[in-house]
């Protein structure tokens, strides 16, 4: 590995177009909630938030950035802790659209279930790492990462937050997946884990949002409000869009629309043509370079957290699209670096972050860690 080596430029530039543009675009959805307002700086006020949570982001991102990845492995322990009392805690607070995951903090609220992703990744990262066999059978799976992943998810689905759930079951898979998990362990895993769910679903408050799915023009299903918006406006975009801030379904029409259903006014504004060119392909580029840098990280660890944080946003992303156009039930996700929400974007610059400190310890030709070079940090 090269003396003084940066960071992967390229995927820091696409990290930083994404976060624009979700800026520019919580603004052209917010802005419309503001309009009856007496005071015009109003229109700004979703927008400054989202403002200041990216500069926290990148502070934190940076902080990671050059923080060596062997003290958090060592970090493990102080990472569960710190995590699940963070989540205990959100519990005594009142719900926020339905999950009760939100711990007040002044003007803002912080999501400990957001955070848990990345406290997910470095924590099964490690388990993984110094203990590969286990995940060759059914007992070390249940008896091993099983234990980290089953006390987080009960966490997790005592806070009613499905998407957030779903999230990280995709992400953990991904994970089994790159350890070398066989597909019959992880395939049965999922398919169980999706089952369940289901069920839960079903039997559950949650239960409209299935029926809203399977029928969104049905105006009998209150449920049905932002399946059915949201697919007026992606349809109303057209191939070349209305054009920026010209949205209509956001006048009223699609709650959410600039957090869970940003993708739909996005889809509006810009159209097919636009939404892949601006939003798609940054997408495609950053998993593209996560896994690129997963694939040539100079240990185990590193290519564990490199591929857990590509797998988590790229999970992300693909659900929160999903549930815009219809094809998945509404479940709370929003789309990484572009929704509103202060947890969700610093969460996700976490993860980029770590990205970027995996590609700073990639050797320059033999992916191999030589006699002299750390295994990793």
């Amino acid at each position: 590995m090269r003396k003084g080596r940066i960071f992967d430029m390229p995927l820091f530039v696409c990290v930083l177009v994404l976060v624009a543009i979700g800026v520019a675009f919580v603004y052209s959805a917010s802005f419309p909630r503001f309009i009856d307002s007496d005071v015009s700086t109003n229109s700004f006020a979703l927008t400054s938030k989202q403002i200041i949570a990216a500069v926290a982001g990148f502070v934190i991102m940076f902080g990671l950035i050059f923080t060596p990845l062997a003290f958090w492995e060592r970090m493990r322990w102080p990472i569960i802790i710190t995590t699940s009392v963070l989540m205990l805690a959100a519990l005594g607070f009142q719900a926020v659209c339905g999950n009760a995951g939100w711990i007040p903090l002044g003007s803002f609220k912080l999501q400990p279930s957001e955070l848990s992703k990345v406290a997910l990744i470095l924590i099964l990262g490690a388990y993984l790492a110094k203990h590969p066999w286990t995940v060759r059978s059914w007992k070390g799976v249940l008896t091993g990462p099983g234990v980290y992943i089953g006390g987080l998810l009960l966490l997790i689905l005592l806070q009613r937050d499905l998407g957030t759930a779903v999230g990280v079951v995709l992400g953990v898979v991904g994970m089994l997946a790159l350890a070398g998990t066989p597909l019959r362990i992880w395939g049965t895993a999922v398919a169980v884990m999706v089952i369940l769910a289901a069920a839960m679903v079903w039997h559950s408050d949650k239960r409209p949002r299935i029926m809203a799915w399977l029928r969104p023009f049905d105006l009998s299903i209150e449920q049905g409000t932002q399946p059915r918006q949201a697919l007026i406006a992606i349809g109303s975009g057209g191939l070349t869009g209305q054009g920026f801030c010209c949205s209509q379904q956001k006048y009223g029409y699609l709650p959410g629309s600039h957090n869970d259903y940003i993708f739909a006014i996005i889809a509006e504004e810009l159209g097919f043509g636009g939404t892949l060119l601006i939003l798609l392909l940054p997408y495609l580029f950053l998993i593209y370079r996560g896994f690129t840098i997963a694939h040539q990280a100079p240990d185990e660890y590193g290519a564990l957290v490199a591929g857990g944080c590509t797998v988590m946003l790229a999970s992300q992303a693909v659900l929160n699209m999903a549930v815009a156009m219809n094809l998945m039930p509404s479940m709370g996700i929003n789309l990484p670096f572009i929704s509103y929400g202060g947890s969700s974007l610093i969460t996700s610059m976490m993860m980029a972050g770590l990205l970027l400190n995996v590609s700073m310890r990639t050797p320059d030709r033999d992916p191999r860690p030589t006699a002299d070079q750390p295994a990793y940090g």
